[in-house]
This record gives C-alpha cells, structure tokens and sequence, in this order.
C-alpha cells in the first residue's frame, strides 16, 4: 500500500509518522525503501540531551501518514549523513547496558529448575522483586513459592515480617498465578 506523499524524495526532510496502532513519531527520513516497505527514521537528540540519538525502523504496511513538518525544500541530514556517515555510537555504554542486562537476566534464572518454574518467576518478577532459595520463589522478602508453584503452594515467611504486608503480597501473587493459568489455557 502506498502512502500519499511518500518516496525518496523525503529523504533527509522533517517529517511527522503515524501508525495504524495510534503511534505517532516525529524525525528525519533517513531512508526509504518502497520494495522492502520500510522507513528508516532518525530522531535527533533533545536539546538538553543531544546524544540521545535514535533511529527507527518503521514497517510502512503499518504507516497511515508521513506528513512534512517544516518548510519541505530544506533538508535536515548534515554532510556527514548525506556520504552514509552514521554518528559516533558509545559502544562502552551499549557494553554497560549489555552487561548490566545480562547480569539482571543470569540472577533471575534458576539453578536447576524446570521451564515452567522459570516461567512462574518471570511472571511474578513483572511485578514484584523476587529471587531464588535453591528451587523455592522469594517474593519480596515475606513470601515464599515453592514446587509445584501452584497458589496453594505459598506460604508467608517466618521471620517477622509483617502479616498484612505478607497477605497482601499473597493476594497479589494468588491473582498473578492465576491469570497465568487463565493465560496458558487460553493459549491451548
């Protein structure tokens, strides 16, 4: 499907992009390729934060407009993007990011326990801060979920914490279990 007003020359012009699902982008063609349906659109940095660079890739099957925003004979792309120049990236922040998200993943995995125990985790961990005991799920400290981690599989902790903190959390966590179980019967 083509779009009214998209093609290559909008290259390199501020434009505005909506999508179909409601979203709406604001940047410079970087790229357009009509074959592959896709629009590759830079989005410059604020102006308190210029190297908050970014580029998305839009799938133009899903674009419902592509609207000039300025004065459509200037161009916004500098020299150095017009020879294919792309901007420095900080690759030790990318490997920070990587790194911290790799650690972050590796404490949430369990040793030695089964997927769909590691799938409970995950859904509890969307919510509330859980870790690992060996195979037993610890929520926020004052819960606890162990094998076969079915809601009449939690306990409060005993170690003082306080009660109404630990039914609340086993509420929350009976509602969690729950709609994963809705979820996965509904997958089927």
């Amino acid at each position: 499907m083509a779009i009214d007003g998209l093609s290559e020359s909008l290259v390199g012009k501020k434009v505005s992009v909506k999508t179909n699902n409601g979203e709406s982008f604001e940047g410079v063609i970087y790229a357009f390729d009509q074959k592959q349906n896709c629009l590759a659109l830079f989005e410059p940095g604020s102006q308190t934060n210029k190297s908050r660079q970014t580029f998305k890739m839009l799938n133009t099957s899903y674009v419902t407009s592509v609207t000039p925003v300025a004065d459509s004979t200037e161009t916004y792309l500098n020299e150095q993007f017009r020879k294919g120049d792309l901007p420095k990236i900080n690759t030790e922040k990318i490997q920070e990011r990587a790194r911290a998200a790799r650690e972050k993943r590796e404490y949430s995995m369990g040793a030695d326990v089964t997927i769909e125990a590691q799938d409970v985790f995950d859904a509890i961990e969307r919510t509330l801060k859980c870790s690992w005991d060996g195979s037993t799920i610890v929520i926020l400290d004052v819960v606890e979920l162990k094998a076969p981690y079915k809601p009449e599989d939690l306990k409060a902790k005993e170690d003082g914490s306080t009660n109404k903190r630990a039914a609340n959390t086993l509420e929350q966590i009976k509602k969690i279990l729950k709609d994963r179980e809705h979820r996965l019967k509904t997958e089927k």
